[in-house]
């Protein structure tokens, strides 16, 4: 369990951030205090894929999906990221809180995360000064069960102290002095966009490309209009157009003949 005190022990820390070590120190410090099976520290960019600047995870194929299929494309679906490409407060997160209402039903969750056999994830975001964001994720998996509410109350009473030390960390070791451009990048919806193009004749509409997106994302036709600010039943249409043109008439089916459009490899 994690307790407020250990902030001390935590602050300690500092003084190795520019360390290329300091991944498997941070981890080895909470994981005296809390038990987890995967811990990542990831930078999450705009404008291309992120990078994996330190990876523990004790199933050899958890870590292989977690480079071939996550890091190759999958990550567009994740709610963490999704939140990275939005103005957010730095700090504690907890999956659960921050997923789209319909995530635990969408077909990333049975396609990707579900077959992770993962229960449980949190983390801790923070936005550096290139644009990038700097992330560290903890997972639990079915042995293990979902973090308690103590150990959640922990994590959030120290999470200053990680968000601090992840800041210091990516900006002395891995972020680059060059500002990366917030412009431009490629979102989910533009690659859906962009390869609706060459599947149909007209191809999708950008507003059919942005509904496309938040439904793989796992959002409700609600949720869609409350992100759109649109009627529901005007998403509602827009989601017969797009099943219509793509000739599918399910959520999987919209997933399979999309998906080639997430992987960016």
């Amino acid at each position: 369990m994690i307790h407020a005190r250990d902030a001390k022990s935590l602050s300690l820390l500092m003084q190795r951030t520019s360390r290329s070590g300091f991944g498997h120190d941070l981890k080895r410090e909470l994981g005296v205090r809390v038990s987890f099976c995967t811990f990542l520290i990831l930078t999450y960019y705009p404008d291309r894929e992120p990078v994996s600047q330190y990876s523990w995870i004790g199933d050899p194929k958890l870590l292989k999906t977690y480079h071939s299929q996550y890091l190759s494309g999958a990550y567009r679906l994740d709610p963490y990221y999704q939140m990275a490409m939005r103005p957010f407060r730095p700090g504690f997160f907890r999956l659960r809180d921050i997923a789209p209402d319909r995530f635990y039903t969408s077909e990333y969750y049975h396609r990707y995360y579900a077959q992770t056999r993962l229960c449980d994830e949190v983390g801790v975001l923070v936005r550096q000064s290139d644009g990038s964001v700097s992330a560290i994720s903890s997972s639990r998996d079915e042995r293990g069960g979902p973090f308690s509410r103590s150990e959640v109350n922990g994590w959030r009473a120290i999470a200053p102290v990680i968000t601090e030390l992840l800041r210091q960390h990516a900006e002395k070791v891995h972020v680059s002095r060059a500002a990366t451009k917030q412009t431009g990048g490629p979102d989910t919806a533009k690659l859906i966009l962009n390869f609706s193009k060459r599947l149909l004749p007209k191809g999708l509409t950008r507003r059919e490309a942005e509904i496309s997106a938040l439904i793989l994302e796992g959002h409700s036709n609600l949720s869609i209009s409350g992100h759109l600010n649109i009627a529901t039943d005007t998403v509602k249409v827009h989601r017969r157009n797009i099943y219509r043109k793509l000739q599918i008439s399910s959520q999987a089916e919209l997933f399979a003949k999309l998906h080639a459009a997430l992987i960016s490899r």
